[in-house]
């Protein structure tokens, strides 16, 4: 529950009896949100509030107002763990505004846990949105895309949860996504000037629709560590090192309102390690792709790494240095015959924090993060805690063969930063001050050892793997902390 926090379980023995005693600590659910963000070439404005009890049933409700480099959006979410004080859950989110609309549900009894047998899920999206595609942090194309999206799902496991489980899922699933050129009015919504935009910028996508049964097949061992002070200070987060294995094939018949007969696939395995000193180290492989007639396309490998060193506390004599975590990340991105309205996009904003959000674009990518995490002083006046970051980058993406990504496309970055955690928030998010040096002139117009500020909410990079990002998503506006 993210208003809890401090949660301590202490059993007394009594003799024959056992007390338990629940030791927690609440945190603040509701929270006004005044955000202000920028330095990687984006100028991001935003006000609103969170309430992460509603109502004391656990309910979260968000709303704000947000400004993106010219372009302004209303959000609202509605994300319920308990609905109607049932054992299932409720997700809705919306958004209109200069970029488009969209609308999202979700509801379900999904997988809490790896002793629970059965779940189900039923989610719809739709959205009518304005979209953009990159180059040299710069727009390059502009077009519109109706997305109508819906699903339902029903899975049940097997096995011994404390060892491991495999659980196995059936449902439908429908998608359908058009495409459209950008008229005058689309590109004043988005404050783009056509003049800006080049000449064969980008290409408009081919309409997709796909209507089909689904089933899919996970395999998860469990082997979890617990570790804090990686993401969120003092917060406790739990790291599955067992191996992993996830498989789905959807049939998409041309007899059910499909463009054609298509299969669409998609795997993924890992695996983690406990190493030396409390550290270990996590791994992932992931494949998507699809099949149809004439071959595979839209095929995307991604691999992806991290290594987690916790140093603890550090002294010079009698100087404390502060309680000190490594975290390094790596991944690699590769497609062939990519969608037109895909790019692997790298910048300021998500792997390299020395250049402009979405300088570097491509249908391949690479980056190697490396960051100590140095907390000092945790709950300041019971209101925030205060750590530093010494941090290194490397990235790149293009689209030229793969071997010139390494050899030619990458740029590199050093900086500092301060972090400042708010333990008593819902869900004790961090807000960074990041100061980045670039290694080398950008095609963004970023000069060699120009420093670069940034204030942004959230680390660069979290502990999870693509994956469990993807799972552990739940709906939200894009709130400070």
């Amino acid at each position: 529950l993210r208003y809890l926090r401090d949660i301590r379980v202490i059993p007394i023995d009594r003799g024959q009896i056992v007390d338990i005693v629940i030791e927690v600590q609440d945190t603040w659910t509701i929270i006004p949100q005044f955000s202000f963000s920028s330095g990687d070439g984006r100028t991001r404005k935003s006000a609103g509030f969170s309430e992460g009890n509603l109502f004391g049933y656990g309910n979260r409700a968000e709303i704000l107002y947000q400004e993106d480099t010219g372009a302004d959006t209303v959000q609202a979410a509605f994300d319920s763990r308990r609905l109607w004080n049932s054992q299932y859950q409720g997700q809705l989110a919306l958004e209109t505004g200069s970029t488009g609309d969209q609308v999202f549900y979700d509801v379900g009894d999904p997988f809490r846990s790896l002793a629970q047998q059965q779940a189900w899920s039923q989610s719809s999206l739709f959205s009518d949105t304005i979209e953009r595609l990159y180059d040299a942090a710069e727009e390059r194309f502009v077009f519109r895309k109706e997305t109508n999206k819906l699903g339902g799902s029903y899975a049940f496991a097997l096995g011994d949860p404390s060892e491991e489980v495999r659980r196995f899922s059936m449902g439908l699933s429908y998608l359908s996504e058009k495409f459209d050129s950008a008229n005058a009015s689309d590109l004043e919504d988005v404050n783009v000037d056509p003049a800006d935009l080049p000449e064969n910028g980008g290409k408009l996508a081919e309409d997709r629709k796909f209507v089909g049964p689904q089933i899919g097949y996970q395999y998860i061992e469990q082997d979890f560590v617990r570790r804090n002070y990686v993401d969120r200070f003092s917060r406790i987060q739990d790291f599955n090192l067992g191996s992993k294995f996830q498989s789905s094939v959807q049939f998409a018949p041309d007899f059910l309102g499909s463009n054609e007969d298509t299969l669409l696939l998609n795997t993924s395995f890992g695996e983690g390690y406990r190493l030396a000193n409390k550290s270990f180290l996590r791994w992932e492989f992931e494949a998507d792709t699809r099949l149809i007639t004439q071959g595979f396309e839209n095929s995307i490998l991604s691999a992806e790494a991290q290594y987690i060193y916790p140093i603890g506390m550090l002294e010079w004599g009698r100087w404390f240095l502060g309680n000190h975590t490594f975290v390094a990340r790596t991944l690699l991105d590769y497609s062939e015959d990519l969608d037109d309205d895909v790019e692997f996009l790298v910048g300021g904003d998500n792997m390299i924090r020395g250049y402009d959000a979405r300088t570097f674009t491509g249908d391949k990518r690479f980056a190697l993060n490396m960051e100590d995490r140095i907390h000092l002083v945790d709950n300041i006046y019971e209101f925030f805690s205060l750590g530093l970051a010494v941090f290194a980058d490397v990235a790149g993406s293009t689209r030229d063969p793969l071997g010139t990504l390494y050899t030619n496309h990458l740029y590199s970055d050093v900086g500092v930063g301060l972090r400042i955690g708010f333990p008593r928030s819902n869900g004790e998010r961090v807000v960074r001050i990041d100061f980045a040096a670039p290694l080398r002139d950008g095609p963004d117009g970023s000069g060699a050892l120009e420093l670069r500020i940034l204030f942004a909410g959230g680390q660069l990079y979290g502990a999870r793997l693509g994956t469990e990002r993807r799972a552990a998503n739940r709906v939200g506006v894009d709130l400070g902390f």
